[in-house]
C-alpha cells in the first residue's frame, strides 16, 4: 500500500511539473509540440541507426572471421591428415585459427543469420564446412580457450584493443571441418553507433533550425491577429466609435475577425437601444415624482410632509443609481491624466462642507494617473459616504504602491462579518443591523464603486481593521 501511494504521489508531481513547464501561449504550444515531435522522430531515427550500425558491424566482423576460417581450412585439413593434434601446436609456430576436437561453448548469444552467411561464403569459395556457429560474447567473458592463441602474442583482449580500441564485444565464429574437427576464431565488435552520434546531434540541430524557425515565423504571423483580437475584446466599450478591426491572417482568422466586428456592431446597437429605453424610463419615472413633490406642498402636517419628501428623494436617488449602473459601460467621458490626490481632496471638501468628519492625509509623492474624473469622483463619494454612515468618521489616504495608485478610506465602525464582505458588492445588498441599517441607502454604492474601478482596470476591496472598523481600498493602475 505504501509503495502504491508513493508511486501515485510521484506521478502527481510529474503531472504538475509538466503542467508548469507546458507553455501557455499558442505560439509556445505549437513550438513545443513540434519540438517534441521532432525529438521523438530523431529518437526513432537514432534507434534505427544504432540497429543498422550494429547489424553492419556484426556482418563485417563475421565476414572477417569467416574469411580467416576459409583461408585456414585447407591448412587445417592437411595438419589433421598428418595426425597433428591441437595440443601439439602450442609451440611457437605461426598457425591459423584455433583447432579443437569439440566446438567451443562461449555461452554467448547465437547469431544463426550470420552463421548462414559464413556457410554460404565458404561454399562460394569452394570450402566445405559441415556446420558453422556464430556467437556474440562480451569481452570480459571470452572463453578461456581463446584468451591466448598459439603462435600469437597477447590475449584476445589485447588484440581487441589493438584492432578496435573501443571494442567491448566480440564474435566467436566456429566451423566444423569435413574431418570433424572444429576451427575457431574471433573478431572484435566496435562500440555501436559511436561514429554516428556526432552526426546525429548535428543533424538534429540543423533539423530544429530548419523546422522551428519557419514554424515560429508562421505561428507569430497567425497569432498576431489573435493578439489584436484579444486586445480589442478587452478594450471593448460598446461605444461603437472604434473602427472595425482590420481583417488579416489566414482565412479562418479573417472570418473570426469579421464575426467579431459584426458582433461588436450588434452589441453597440443593442446597448444604444437600451440607453434610449433607460432614458425614457428615467424620464417617465422622474416626471411623476416631481409632480408628487409639488403636491406634497399642500400637506399641512410638516412632519408628514417631510417624511414624504424624504421618500421621494430616496426614490430619485435609487433611480439615479440604477441608471448610473446601467450606463456605466457606455460612459462618454474620456480618459485623461489626473492627480488622484487633488481629486480626492475635492471630494473630501464636499463632505466637510456638509459637516462630515472626513480627514485627508497629505500625499508625499505624485499620484497622477489616467482616469475618468467624473466616474472616479462618484466612486470616492460612495466609499467615503459608506464610511461616514457606518463609522461616523473617515480618514482618506492617497498613495502609490508600485505602479498602482491607491486610495484608502478607513472608518471606526463595527466592521463586517468576513463571510459577508464579498456579498456586500452585490446589487441592493445591505449590511446587517450592526452596521446601522437605519441609515438607509440604495444598496448600490459599493456595486457602482467596484464597477467604476473595473472599468479602469482596477479593484475595490473591503477589509476589517485590526483595531476595529473597516478599510475600503480603491486601486487603479498607474
Amino acid at each position: 500500500m505504501g509503495r502504491g501511494i508513493s508511486v501515485g504521489r510521484g506521478r502527481t508531481h510529474i503531472v504538475r511539473l509538466l503542467r508548469r513547464l507546458w507553455p501557455r501561449t499558442l505560439v509556445g504550444q505549437i513550438l513545443m509540440a513540434a519540438a517534441l515531435a521532432l525529438g521523438f522522430a530523431q529518437l526513432v531515427n537514432f534507434t534505427l541507426l544504432l540497429r543498422a550500425s550494429d547489424q553492419q558491424a556484426m556482418t563485417q566482423a563475421s565476414a572477417f572471421a569467416g574469411g580467416r576460417l576459409i583461408f585456414a581450412a585447407d591448412r587445417a585439413e592437411r595438419l589433421a591428415a598428418r595426425g597433428d593434434r591441437p595440443s601439439a601446436r602450442r609451440r611457437g609456430r605461426r598457425v591459423m585459427p584455433m583447432l579443437s576436437e569439440v566446438p567451443l561453448q562461449p555461452d554467448g548469444v547465437p547469431q544463426p543469420d550470420l552463421a548462414l552467411r559464413v556457410m554460404e561464403a565458404a561454399q562460394a569459395n569452394g570450402t566445405s564446412f559441415r556446420a558453422v556457429r556464430v556467437e556474440r560474447v562480451d569481452r570480459d567473458h571470452v572463453p578461456r580457450e581463446l584468451r591466448r592463441r598459439p603462435g600469437r602474442r597477447g590475449s584476445l583482449r589485447e588484440r581487441m584493443r589493438d584492432e578496435a580500441p573501443r571494442a567491448t564485444e566480440a564474435l566467436i565464429v566456429s566451423a566444423q571441418l569435413p574431418s570433424g574437427l572444429w576451427i575457431s576464431t574471433s573478431a572484435p565488435l566496435p562500440v555501436r553507433g559511436a561514429p554516428a552520434i556526432g552526426w546525429l546531434i548535428l543533424q538534429t540541430l540543423i533539423l530544429y533550425l530548419a523546422v522551428l524557425v519557419p514554424l515560429a515565423f508562421i505561428a507569430l504571423r497567425v497569432t498576431r491577429p489573435l493578439r489584436a483580437l484579444t486586445r480589442r475584446a478587452n478594450a471593448f466599450t460598446a461605444s461603437g466609435t472604434d473602427d472595425p478591426l482590420r481583417e488579416e491572417g489566414p482565412e479562418d482568422l479573417r472570418r473570426l475577425i469579421a464575426a467579431m466586428n459584426a458582433m461588436e456592431a450588434r452589441v453597440s446597437a443593442l446597448l444604444g437601444e437600451k440607453d434610449v429605453m433607460l432614458g425614457a424610463i428615467g424620464h417617465d419615472l422622474k416626471t411623476p415624482l416631481a409632480a408628487l413633490r409639488v403636491r406634497i406642498e399642500s400637506v399641512e402636517d410638516d412632519a408628514e410632509r417631510g417624511r414624504m419628501a424624504e421618500s421621494i428623494d430616496e426614490m430619485v436617488g435609487i433611480l439615479d443609481d440604477i441608471l448610473m449602473l446601467a450606463r456605466l459601460g457606455r460612459s462618454g467621458e474620456e480618459m485623461r491624466r489626473t492627480d488622484l490626490a487633488a481629486l480626492a481632496e475635492t471630494v473630501v471638501e464636499e463632505f466637510v462642507d456638509r459637516g462630515g468628519a472626513v480627514t485627508l492625509s497629505e500625499s508625499a509623492v505624485p499620484v497622477a494617473t489616467a482616469l475618468r474624473p467624473v466616474l472616479v469622483r462618484r466612486a470616492l463619494r460612495n466609499l467615503i459616504g459608506n464610511a461616514l454612515k457606518y463609522g461616523g468618521a473617515a480618514r482618506v489616504t492617497v498613495l502609490r504602491e508600485g505602479v498602482d495608485t491607491l486610495v484608502r478610506i478607513e472608518d471606526g465602525g463595527p466592521g463586517i462579518d468576513p463571510a459577508r464582505i464579498e456579498a456586500m458588492f452585490e446589487p441592493f445588498a445591505r449590511a446587517e443591523a450592526s452596521r446601522n441599517r437605519a441609515t438607509g441607502g440604495s444598496g448600490l454604492g459599493l456595486t457602482i464603486a467596484r464597477a467604476i474601478a473595473r472599468a479602469h482596470g482596477g479593484t475595490v476591496t473591503l477589509t476589517n481593521r485590526v483595531g476595529g472598523g473597516l478599510t475600503a481600498e480603491l486601486r487603479l493602475p498607474g
